[in-house]
């Protein structure tokens, strides 16, 4: 049942995929009381196809963005913002806007101004080069380059259960995050002294793809952020055993900051 006195809760997902990739955080929520509202950013409710990817082709992080403001007009007030990956970028990217209340960031990706701090992080760059000029394109997930960097702790059928429902990603949303210091248009720089509301930023021990090291330099940019290390939790966070004991520290962490 939901509770009128809390502020309604905006879920936003990573690369590569729709609304359902949040499902469990949004029944933590729920459960708890809040009104949730997930967030499908434009193309990706499209099957896998030429049209999905040549609609995707040339997507910004800032046409995701816009997505995000768009839904929280159509909300009618600020939002919690819950995000997944990318979603935490676009999350930070509205928190300098003012146009949140508060963020839990899962696992989220770099945004300008961040570098990786280990070998594994700058492997997973030099793999995106090899791929040529993949800003160009619309890409499919890999599923061995997942194994590896995102559903490292998973059971192997669940790891090929989520694959299956991710698909096609415009490169150059990819660029814009992992290679932000050649991006013209600065496209994920977030001005920390422009963020003041809260912001949780849950990082899982076992990501590779944004280690806890990496994740904690993020944190540390603004003055009201706490950071949460996930012991054996791997990118897909919200896939894990341990999501519900997850969520119920995320809970306690917002509840008095509401």
């Amino acid at each position: 049942m939901s509770n009128s006195s809390l502020p309604p809760v905006l879920l936003l997902t990573g690369t590569n995929a729709a609304a359902w990739a949040m499902d469990n955080v949004r029944m933590s929520f729920e459960a708890s009381g809040y009104v949730c509202h997930s967030l499908t950013y434009r193309h990706h409710d499209l099957p896998p196809g030429p049209e999905r990817d040549a609609k995707l082709v040339g997507v910004s992080i800032a046409d995701y963005v816009e997505d995000a403001r768009q839904a929280i007009e159509e909300i009618g007030e600020a939002p919690v913002v819950v995000g997944h990956s990318i979603g935490g970028v676009i999350a930070q990217l509205l928190a300098a806007e003012g146009a949140i209340k508060a963020g839990v960031l899962l696992n989220s990706s770099i945004v300008n101004g961040i570098l990786p701090t280990t070998d594994g992080e700058r492997e997973l760059g030099k793999l995106l080069i090899s791929a040529g000029a993949f800003w160009e394109h619309a890409l499919e997930q890999d599923l061995e380059l997942l194994t590896t960097y995102g559903f490292n702790t998973l059971p192997p059928s669940l790891q090929r259960n989520i694959h299956a429902r991710l698909c096609s990603e415009s490169g150059r949303v990819l660029f814009e995050f992992v290679f932000w210091m050649y991006d013209v248009r600065q496209t994920t720089f977030v001005d920390p002294n422009k963020v003041s509301c809260p912001l949780l930023f849950v990082s899982g021990t076992e990501d590779k793809a944004v280690t806890p090291s990496t994740a904690r330099l993020m944190a540390e940019r603004y003055e009201n952020s706490d950071f949460l290390a996930v012991n054996g939790a791997c990118h897909y966070i919200q896939f894990e055993d341990q999501w519900p004991e997850i969520a119920a520290k995320a809970l306690d962490w917002l509840r008095p900051k509401l």
